[in-house]
């Protein structure tokens, strides 16, 4: 193909700007590129929940995770 540039997946710039986008929200993100066209994004369950409890303006709350469950405790108080 002539005039065709390949890249990996891990480093298309739609990918690039999706991952600015997360750490953006404050998530910790981690990328694996497995060749040229497959890619693992992972994103670490504490920088979920911080991202939670950040959106939830209620003062009295507490986010963890309690397996298979992201769980969410609010009281009155």
């Amino acid at each position: 193909m002539v005039g065709v540039c390949l890249v990996q997946v891990a480093k298309n710039s739609q990918v690039e700007k999706a991952l600015e986008r997360l750490r953006a929200m404050g998530l910790n993100v981690n990328v694996v590129g497995e060749g040229d066209d497959l890619a693992f994004i992972f994103i670490t369950l504490d920088s979920v929940l911080r991202l939670i409890s950040r959106q939830m303006k209620y003062p009295n709350k507490s986010v963890y995770f309690e397996a298979p469950f992201i769980v969410i405790k609010v009281w009155r108080g």
